[in-house]
């Protein structure tokens, strides 16, 4: 089920669905394998800056990726 979670991360980054609308429990494995999908769709995206210390929280606060997304 965890191939589920991470493709249906992958598909929420692809339809400009935030990080912060998946609804599995804080702390569980679907959690943690939904955010990795997601986080692998936004990285592969064209013209994304990549960085191993960026992350949603951190766009939204210096008004880059996730600005321009919504």
């Amino acid at each position: 089920m965890a191939a589920d979670a991470f493709h249906q991360g992958k598909l929420a980054f692809q339809n400009n669905h935030p990080m912060s609308s998946c609804e599995y429990p804080v702390g569980s494995s679907l959690r943690a394998e939904w955010m990795a999908g997601w986080t692998e769709s936004r990285n592969t995206e064209p013209g994304h800056f990549r960085s191993s210390t960026q992350n949603e929280g951190a766009a939204a606060s210096n008004g880059t990726a996730s600005e321009a997304r919504h």
